[in-house]
């Protein structure tokens, strides 16, 4: 018999999570959160999504139910601004995190999920089962192509330390419990911004080729991903 391939035997996870994609998703957020009963939600996003209009839309969109607006995310979460985010959240009692922009705001939202489910149960938010639901679900709005709205953990960054030092968390309640593709929100994303983070998922889509850890639904994925790139 022949050497035994790597991707003879594998495993993979899939977490509960929703997925939309559609030209205009945005203006149909509203609706889209309906089922799952949200009252109070709180945006994590950034200037930029401002100065665009596209805050301006989910107020519209999400009304009432939008109990705050954190419009300040620096890239790489740094723990000072973590805290701030925490400090708003919690006395908001909010039930659920919308995140509006690139990674930066993607990982501040997760960031501040977990942090907020710790606070409320004094205990680390570990999940048993892969498929556990976090007590503050994640609505992630992605309007770059980073991927960080797909993945399962986030990174933080200790600026308090000298040097500062970033640490990542990785678990399965992490991922955004919905995500909503908008194409209509990268129609005027700077070239730059295009093409490195167009490049990131690129190369997202090598590292799952050649991984040892590879399975052949990550391949077909992956392979579909760059040929679509």
């Amino acid at each position: 018999m022949g050497t035994k391939d790597l991707a003879d035997d594998f495993g993979f996870i899939l977490y509960a999570q929703q997925v939309i994609f559609g030209w205009g998703s945005l203006a149909r957020l509203g609706e889209t959160v309906d089922p799952y009963g949200w009252q109070r939600l709180m945006l994590f996003t950034n200037r930029s999504m401002q100065v665009g209009g596209h805050v301006a839309a989910v107020e519209r969109v999400l009304r009432e139910r939008l109990v705050a607006v954190f419009d300040r995310v620096q890239p790489h979460v740094p723990d000072i601004q973590l805290d701030e985010a925490l400090e708003l959240a919690l006395m908001k009692d909010v039930d659920a995190i919308v995140a509006l922009g690139g990674g930066s705001a993607i990982g501040m939202a997760k960031a501040a999920a977990w942090a907020l489910e710790e606070k409320r149960t004094g205990q680390p938010p570990r999940s048993v089962f892969p498929t556990e639901q976090p007590r503050v679900p994640v609505v992630a709005v992605p309007t770059t192509y980073a991927g960080s709205e797909m993945t399962a953990m986030y990174g933080i960054t200790h600026t308090r330390e000298m040097p500062p030092r970033k640490i990542t968390i990785s678990d399965p309640k992490i991922a955004p419990r919905l995500v909503v593709y908008d194409p209509e929100l990268t129609v005027k994303l700077s070239p730059e911004m295009t093409a490195s983070t167009g490049i990131n998922a690129l190369a997202h889509c090598i590292e799952a080729l050649y991984s040892v850890t590879r399975h052949p639904l990550s391949t077909a994925a992956a392979l579909a991903a760059t040929l679509t790139l």
